[in-house]
């Protein structure tokens, strides 16, 4: 019986240290084995030595000039 214990627990301390591989689903950057990083946009892990961002950055809007373009425009159901 102790060694049927003692086997489930070293089975469960294995499975808890593996840690994904490339292209596998993370969270955070800790779930990806060494050399390897969690993107965010795809979830998940890849090379740390790629360069580049995973989205891009939106437009900086101004919402003052978005407005005024707004309130100027003919109504929906103007003749």
């Amino acid at each position: 019986m102790k060694q049927l214990v003692l086997v489930v627990l070293l089975a469960a301390a294995a499975l808890a240290a593996c840690k994904q591989g490339k292209g596998d689903r993370c969270q955070v950057n800790s779930d990806c084995a060494s050399g390897l990083v969690c993107k965010a946009a795809t979830g998940t892990c890849d090379s740390s030595t790629e360069t580049g961002i995973d989205a891009p950055v939106p437009p900086q809007v101004d919402a003052a000039i978005d407005a005024k373009v707004f309130h100027d425009a003919p109504a929906a159901d103007a003749p």
